[in-house]
C-alpha cells in the first residue's frame, strides 16, 4: 500500500488560496450591493453591517497578529467612523433627511486624528532607515503640498465660493479632503523613512486614497444618484483596506519593494508632474484657474527640491569620502600586513595594480600581468598556481586555502599559504581574490615537530611510534607480494657498566655511534629505531632472501659493534644481543616487537653477544613466564609458600649440625612449581626481595626454637639473591630478625652465590662486612661454577666454602676428578674456612669426601628437604636411626 503525498498537501494549497479569496469576493459583493442600492434598505443596511464589523475585525487582528500600537490606533479609527456612520444613519432616521453636519461629523474627524496617530506611531515597513529622518519629511512635504494643490483646485476653491451653505458646513466639507491630503502626506513620510513599501503601507495608502477619492467625489458632484453608491463604496472600501492591516506582518521582509533607483526618481519626480498634469486638464476643459496656488505648490516644490538635491549632495560627498576613507585604510591595511591581496581574472591576470604584491615580490606590480608567472618568480610552479584558481572557479564564492611550496635563491624551501574566493559574480570585484603570504617559518617548523614526533631526539633514527608505522605499512606490502618483512631487536651488553663509570654523557655518546654504525651496515631501504634506554630495532623490508639476509645482518651487527669504542679518552667495548623474528600471516607491528624481544632476552640469558631467532616454542616458555609471575605474585599473601629443610651432618660424628632452609611454592592452579622455576623470576620481578625477607624471618623463628629445644649450636643457613643484597633496606630486616626470633647471630648462615659478588662489588663488599659485624657468618654457595676467583676469598669476609654438586659428582670418577675435590677442601682449610659438601648421594661420596677431612655435608644419602615437624623429629632420633 503506498501513500500518496501529493493530495494532502493540494488539499492544503487550496484551503489557503480560499481563505484568501473568500474574504476578498465577499467584501466585492458587499460593495456592490452599496453601489447598486445606495439609498434602499438592502445598501443602508449593508453600508452599516460593513462600517460595524471593520472595528471588530480590527480588533480581533491586533489580538490574534500582536499587532504593534499602530494597529491598535487603526482599530480605534475604525471604531470612531462606525460611531459616525451609526450616528449618522440614526439621525437621518429621526429627522427624515441627511444632515449636512451633525454629531457625526465629531466622530468622523476624530477618526481622522486617531488615525494620524497611528501611521505617526505604527510600522509601515520595518525599522527606519539611518539617516533618512531630513528625506523623509521633504518627500512627505512635497506629497502633502501636492494633495493639498489636487483638493483645492478640486473642490476646496468651489466650495468656499458657494454661498449656498453655511461657513461651518463648508470647512467641515473643506476638512475631509484637506484631513486626507495630510494622511497620503504621513503615509508618504514613512515609506521614505522606512526605505521599503511593504504589504502594511500599501493597504495604509489605498484606504487613505479611497477616502480621499470620496470626499472629492461629495465635494464635487454632491448627492448625484448613482454616483452616491460609488462615493458610499469608496468610504466602506477604505474601511476595509484599513481593517485588513492588523492582518498583515509589517516585519515581514518577503513582500516588500524597496525604493531605490527607478522608483526613487519616480518619487521624487511625481510631485512636479501633478501640478503640470493639473494645468493641463484645466486648459483642456477650458476653465479658468487661479494660478496663484499652482505657482506657489512650484516654489515650494522648487524649495523642497532644492533642499533635498543639496543634502543629496552632501551624502554623495560623504559616501565618497568614506569611500576614500576606506579605500585608504584597506590599502594601509594591506601595506602593513602578511598578506598580499590581488584580483585576478578568469585568465589569471590582474585586474588592478596590487601594492601588496609588489612588497612580496620586491618590483612593482600592474594591471594585466599573469598571476602564476608572477609567484614563478618565489619559485612555484605556475601549473600549481592554475590548479588552485580552477580548484576556486569551481566553487564560486566559497573560500579555498592554498599552500604553494617554493624555492628561495640560495635553495631553500619557500612556503606560501593564503585563500582564494571566486566574486566574479560581485560587481564591485568581478574577479578571483587571491591572498598569500609567507609560511616557510611555520612549514619548517611542522617539519621539525613531525620529525621530533617521529625520531629520536638523540640519534636521529626513528622512534618506536614511526618504527610501528612503518612496520605496519610493511606488513601490508607483505600481503600483496608474499615477501615478509624481518626485524630484529637489538639490546646492548655492558651499557649500564659504561652510564656508570663514565657517566651519561658518555652513555649518550656511545648510543650516538651505535646508531651511526647500525645505520652503516643496513640497506638505505631498511629502517633502524631507537625504542628507548639501549634498546634498537631493525625493520628489514622486502628481503627477497628471506631469514638469510637478516641472519648475515645480523653477523654484521655483531661484529661491527663488537669493535672498540673511543668515548673522550676512553676505549669501551660493548656487545649485543639480537632477536630476530620473522613476519607471520598474522602478525602486527606490536607482535613482532614482542616476538623479538622474547628472542633477544633468549640471546641475552645465553650470555649475549650473539643472536637468536624467534620460535612459536619461545612464546609458549614466555607466556608460561608471565603467568607464573602473575600467580606468584600472589602467593606470599595467599600462604602458597613453604618452608623446608634439608640436615647438615658432621662427616666425623654423623651427627646434625645445622639445616638450609629450601623454598618450596605450591600453587592452587599450578600445583607444585619447583624453585628452578619460579626463583629466577622473582629475582627478575623484584618479588624475591619482600619472599625473601619472609624465607629469612621464618627460618630464624624454626632456628631459634630448635636451639631452645636441643641446643644452641644448631645452625641455619638461608639462601640470599644478589637483588636482597642490593636492597637498601636488606641489613635492616637482617637485624630485626636477629631481635625478634631470638636466634643466635652466630648460627645464622646466608649463603651467596658469586654471581652475587660481581654484580656490585663494592656495594655487596659493605653489605657482606656490616653482616660480619652483627655476628652472621656469611656461606659461598656453589664455588666454582660462577665468575670464580680465588681474589673474592681474600676480598670478602666469608666464613664457609660450599662445594657444588657438580664437582662431587667427580668423587666417583677417581683420579684427576677427585683431585680438584681434594684442593678444593685443602684451599679452603688454608683459608681457615669451614668446608661443606653438597649433593651426597651414596657412601662412596661420604667416605671419600671423610678421607679428604671435608667438615660437612648435606644430600640425600643423609635426608631429603623436610617439612619442619619431619626435621625437629630428625633432630630428637639418634644417628643409627637417622
Amino acid at each position: 500500500m503506498t501513500l500518496d503525498l501529493a493530495a494532502p498537501r493540494a488539499g492544503a494549497a487550496v484551503r489557503r488560496v480560499a481563505g484568501r479569496v473568500l474574504p476578498v469576493a465577499v467584501a466585492v459583493a458587499l460593495l456592490a450591493v452599496v453601489v447598486v442600492a445606495p439609498d434602499g434598505p438592502a445598501g443602508t443596511w449593508v453600508y452599516l453591517a460593513v462600517s460595524v464589523a471593520a472595528p471588530v475585525c480590527a480588533w480581533v487582528g491586533v489580538r490574534r497578529r500582536r499587532f504593534s500600537g499602530g494597529g491598535r490606533w487603526v482599530a480605534v479609527t475604525l471604531t470612531l467612523n462606525a460611531a459616525g456612520d451609526v450616528a449618522w444613519q440614526i439621525v437621518e432616521w429621526v429627522t427624515g433627511s441627511g444632515p449636512d453636519v451633525s454629531v457625526a461629523d465629531l466622530f468622523y474627524l476624530a477618526s481622522y486624528v486617531t488615525l494620524a496617530v497611528a501611521l505617526v506611531a505604527g510600522r509601515l515597513a520595518g525599522r527606519r532607515r539611518p539617516g533618512a529622518s531630513l528625506h523623509a519629511l521633504l518627500d512627505g512635504g512635497a506629497c502633502l503640498v501636492v494633495a493639498l494643490l489636487v483638493v483645492y483646485q478640486s473642490s476646496i476653491a468651489q466650495t468656499l465660493a458657494d454661498r449656498g451653505h453655511d461657513l461651518t458646513v463648508r470647512l467641515v466639507w473643506i476638512g475631509y479632503p484637506v484631513l486626507d491630503a495630510v494622511l497620503v502626506g504621513l503615509v508618504a513620510w514613512r515609506v521614505v523613512l522606512n526605505g521599503r513599501i511593504r504589504m502594511t503601507a500599501l493597504l495604509w495608502l489605498c484606504g487613505v486614497l479611497c477616502w480621499l477619492s470620496a470626499d472629492l467625489g461629495m465635494l464635487v458632484v454632491g448627492d448625484a444618484g448613482a454616483m452616491t453608491g460609488w462615493m458610499d463604496a469608496g468610504w466602506l472600501a477604505g474601511v476595509v483596506l484599513l481593517a485588513a492591516v492588523p492582518w498583515s506582518r509589517p516585519s515581514s521582509g518577503g513582500d516588500a519593494l524597496p525604493i531605490r533607483g527607478t522608483w526613487r526618481v519616480v518619487l521624487n519626480m511625481a510631485p512636479f508632474a501633478v501640478p503640470a498634469v493639473g494645468e493641463v486638464v484645466t486648459w483642456v476643459r477650458g476653465d479658468r484657474v487661479d494660478p496663484v496656488p499652482t505657482v506657489v505648490v512650484w516654489a515650494v516644490l522648487m524649495v523642497l527640491s532644492t533642499v533635498r538635491t543639496r543634502l543629496m549632495a552632501v551624502d554623495v560627498e560623504r559616501a565618497w569620502g568614506a569611500v576614500r576613507s576606506q579605500a585608504r585604510r584597506y590599502e594601509a591595511l594591506a601595506l602593513n600586513t602578511s598578506d598580499a591581496v590581488a584580483v585576478v581574472d578568469r585568465d589569471g591576470r590582474l585586474t588592478s595594480d596590487s601594492a601588496s604584491l609588489s612588497l612580496l615580490l620586491g618590483r612593482p606590480v600592474r594591471a594585466g600581468e599573469d598571476f602564476p608567472g608572477l609567484l614563478a618568480a618565489l619559485g612555484v610552479v605556475p601549473i600549481a598556481v592554475h590548479t588552485v584558481l580552477d580548484r576556486t572557479r569551481r566553487r564560486p564564492g566559497t573560500a579555498v586555502e592554498l599552500e604553494l611550496e617554493g624555492r628561495t635563491d640560495d635553495g631553500g624551501p619557500r612556503w606560501l599559504g593564503g585563500r582564494a574566493v571566486d566574486l566574479s559574480a560581485d560587481p564591485d570585484v568581478a574577479g578571483i581574490v587571491v591572498s598569500v603570504y609567507d609560511i616557510t617559518r611555520r612549514k619548517v617548523a611542522e617539519g621539525e615537530l613531525a620529525h621530533q614526533a617521529f625520531h629520536d631526539s638523540l640519534t636521529g633514527l626513528a622512534n618506536r611510534r614511526l618504527f610501528l608505522d612503518r612496520a605496519e605499512q610493511a606488513l601490508r606490502r607483505a600481503g600483496r607480494t608474499g615477501t615478509a618483512p624481518i626485524v630484529l631487536c637489538l639490546d646492548l651488553d655492558g651499557f649500564k657498566d659504561v652510564n656508570d663509570s663514565l657517566g651519561h654523557q658518555a652513555g649518550d655518546a656511545l648510543l650516538r655511534v651505535v646508531a651511526t654504525r647500525l645505520l652503516g651496515v643496513v640497506r638505505a631501504g631498511d629502517t633502524v629505531a631507537r625504542l628507548g634506554g639501549d634498546e634498537f630495532a631493525v625493520l628489514l623490508d622486502d628481503t627477497a632472501s628471506g631469514p638469510a639476509a637478516a641472519e648475515s645482518l645480523a653477523e654484521r651487527v655483531l661484529d661491527v659493534l663488537a669493535e672498540p669504542i673511543d668515548l673522550a679518552g676512553s676505549t669501551v667495548t660493548v656487545g649485543t644481543s639480537i632477536g630476530l623474528v620473522v613476519a607471520e600471516p598474522e602478525s602486527i607491528p606490536e607482535t613482532l616487537l614482542r616476538d623479538g624481544d622474547i628472542a633477544m632476552y633468549r640471546a641475552k640469558a645465553a650470555g649475549g653477544r650473539q643472536s637468536v631467532t624467534f620460535s612459536p616454542g619461545m612464546r609458549d616458555a614466555e607466556l608460561e613466564r608471565i603467568e607464573l609471575e602473575r600467580e606468584l605474585a600472589g602467593a606470599l599473601g595467599g600462604g602458597q609458600l613453604a618452608l623446608a629443610y634439608q640436615p647438615v651432618i658432621d662427616l666425623r660424628t654423623d651427627a646434625v649440625t645445622g639445616f638450609e632452609a629450601l623454598l618450596r611454592w605450591t600453587s592452587p592452579t599450578l600445583g607444585a612449581v619447583g624453585p628452578d622455576r619460579f626463583v629466577p623470576i622473582a629475582e627478575a620481578s623484584g618479588l624475591i626481595v619482600p619472599i625473601g625477607r619472609w624465607v629469612l624471618a621464618e627460618a630464624a623463628r624454626t632456628a631459634a626454637r630448635w636451639q631452645r629445644e636441643h641446643g644452641p649450636h644448631l645452625t641455619m643457613a638461608v639462601n640470599v639473591s644478589a637483588r636482597q643484597l642490593a636492597d637498601d633496606g636488606f641489613l635492616a630486616d637482617v637485624r630485626s630478625v636477629l631481635a625478634d626470633s631470638g636466634v643466635f647471630p652466630g648460627t645464622l648462615v646466608l649463603e651467596i652465590t658469586e654471581t652475587a659478588l660481581v654484580t656490585d662489588a663494592a656495594t655487596v663488599g659493605r653489605q657482606l662486612a656490616e653482616l660480619r659485624r652483627m655476628g652472621v657468618r656469611i656461606a659461598l654457595d656453589d664455588f666454582g661454577t660462577g665468575y670464580s676467583s680465588l681474589s673474592w676469598l681474600r676480598t670478602f669476609p666469608v666464613d664457609v666454602l660450599k662445594i657444588d654438586r657438580s664437582f662431587v659428582q667427580l668423587l666417583d670418577g677417581g683420579g684427576q676428578d677427585a683431585a680438584i675435590v681434594s684442593g678444593l677442601v685443602q684451599l679452603a682449610h688454608r683459608l681457615d674456612l669451614e668446608v661443606v659438601a653438597e649433593g651426597v648421594e651414596h657412601e662412596e661420596q661420604r667416605e671419600r669426601l671423610r678421607a679428604e677431612g671435608c667438615d660437612l655435608a648435606q644430600g640425600w644419602l643423609f635426608a631429603r628437604a623436610l617439612p619442619a615437624e619431619e626435621a625437629g623429629l630428625l633432630l630428637a632420633a639418634p644417628a643409627p636411626a637417622r
